[in-house]
This record gives structure tokens, sequence and C-alpha cells, in this order.
């Protein structure tokens, strides 16, 4: 099934930050005394509350022209879409926060790029390999 060169990868914009709560809420294991259920439940208020709308904002600034840039030269390749996830994440917050936030941006965002890049449409052009392109 061809896509439309002019749609928006809904699903992906919907659906991929999502991916950012398993990665905030295991960044939170273990930061406290209290026990693993008080690491578990303030990791997910946090991955709820911080890392899901900073992820849903990510990609509407950063994820979606990315996404449209690297398909107009049909360049769709889920390596380039995990270092995007992982480098700018990691700009924003390795000289300004503590390790442990550091990590879940990180994992968070290489999360919601996997995602994505799982849950964007495919079209001719477009496979599920790391790099290989079509001879057609």
């Amino acid at each position: 099934m061809l896509m439309n060169k002019r749609s928006i990868p809904w699903s992906a914009l919907l659906l991929a930050p999502l991916a950012s709560i398993p990665g905030a809420v295991l960044a939170g294991l273990g930061s406290s005394d209290a026990g693993i259920a008080s690491d578990f439940l303030w990791g997910f208020f946090f991955a709820i509350t911080l890392a899901l709308p900073v992820s849903y904002l990510g990609m509407v600034i950063v994820g979606l022209p990315v996404y449209l840039l690297l398909r107009k030269f049909n360049f769709l390749r889920l390596w380039i879409f995990c270092i995007i996830g992982s480098i700018i994440p990691l700009a924003i917050f390795v000289n300004s926060a503590p390790f442990r936030t550091t990590l879940m941006a990180v994992s968070s965002g290489l999360a919601v790029s996997i995602a994505a890049y799982l849950l964007m449409p495919r079209d001719s052009n477009t496979s599920l390999d790391m790099g290989a392109r079509d001879n057609a």
C-alpha cells in the first residue's frame, strides 16, 4: 500500500510519546530508600507529569520536522531516528541535570524514536531494515 506523500504520520505522533513512560519509570527505580514500590509510583508520577508532556512537545517540535525532512530525501532509517532521539535529550540535560535525570531523558527519547519509527506509515521505499535500501 503506497503512502500519500503529503500525509502526516498521525499514529506515530499520537502514540510514540507513550513509550517514554517505561523509560522514565525504570530510570527512577532505586532512587530512594523507601522501597521499590515507592520508586515505581514516583517514577510513574514523573513519567506522566513530566516525561509524557515533554515527549509530545519534542515530537511536534523536533520529531515531525525531522521526519518530513528525512522523508523528502528518502532517508528514513531506524539508526537516524535513534541518534536524534538520544542526542537531543542528552544535549539538553547532560550539564544541567543529575545523571539519573539525564538517563531518564535519553532512555525516553530513544524509546520514543524507536516507537515512532515502527509506527510510521510505510511506502514502497521504506523498509524495517536498519539501513538496507530497496533496489526498486
